[in-house]
């Protein structure tokens, strides 16, 4: 079984259905119908990631800061949109993913909802010969929810892989040795993504990598990358 997910909404209709597609995504469910049942639940469970209706019977602020304590994704949905909750600033301050619960034509937003979950479940290894900006990247990808581990040197990126089985690699402005390492993973894993990052799109790095698996791209779309990556993974 897969993540234990946290589904807080009292829409029995609309959580009976997005039940059967989070099964279906091979998640091990925890339903709840208020905000004082979805903190019995992960008081009590491990709970991996919350989706959670902001329109949901009791404190949900208080069900928010609980999850925001323990680390805890969250993907916030509801019926209008984002500008006219009741919980915006929560939402924006925290930088929450919010999800339209239904459509413009009226169908549930499930992969929408699944897509943001795969997103910020992702494991990332980071490295960068910079530590020091290494940790301010592990900061601002774990700030989204991301579970991110880093590497502090070139030789520890095979030890950090075999150990923490990341989904994406990322490493920023890499090195010859940086590349020999890679190597070394390739020769255990060859389709784990690993994105080498740039500086510049005139790097000729992309030149000298020859399999499916590794792309180059500059700092500017490291976000959308992985926005892309896991759309696809979703669709798996």
């Amino acid at each position: 079984m897969g993540f234990k997910i946290l589904l807080a909404d009292n829409d029995t209709g609309y959580s009976r259905f997005l039940q059967r597609v989070l099964l279906d995504a091979d998640c091990l469910l925890h339903p709840a119908e208020s905000s004082e049942a979805a903190l019995q639940q992960i008081t009590k469970y491990n709970i991996d990631a919350a989706i959670i209706d902001i329109n949901l019977p009791g404190r949900v602020d208080e069900l928010l800061e609980a999850c925001l304590h323990k680390s805890m994704p969250i993907v916030a949905v509801g019926d209008l949109p984002l500008e006219e909750t009741d919980h915006l600033v929560e939402i924006m301050y925290h930088g929450i993913p919010y999800v339209k619960k239904f459509t413009d034509e009226g169908d549930v937003n499930s992969d929408k909802i699944i897509s943001k979950m795969n997103i910020m479940l992702e494991t990332l290894l980071v490295f960068s010969n910079n530590k020091e900006y290494g940790l301010g990247v592990q900061a601002g990808l774990s700030t989204r929810g991301y579970k991110v581990f880093v590497a502090d040197q070139a030789r520890d990126l095979l030890h950090a892989f075999l150990i923490n089985e990341p989904k994406v690699i990322l490493v920023y402005f890499p090195k010859d040795e940086d590349l020999q390492e890679i190597a070394r993973i390739r020769q255990i894993d060859s389709k784990v993504p690993v994105v080498l990052i740039t500086n510049s799109q005139q790097d000729d790095l992309g030149g000298r990598i020859n399999d499916e698996a590794t792309k180059v791209i500059t700092q500017d779309r490291v976000a959308v990358y992985l926005e892309e990556l896991c759309l696809g993974l979703s669709r798996v």
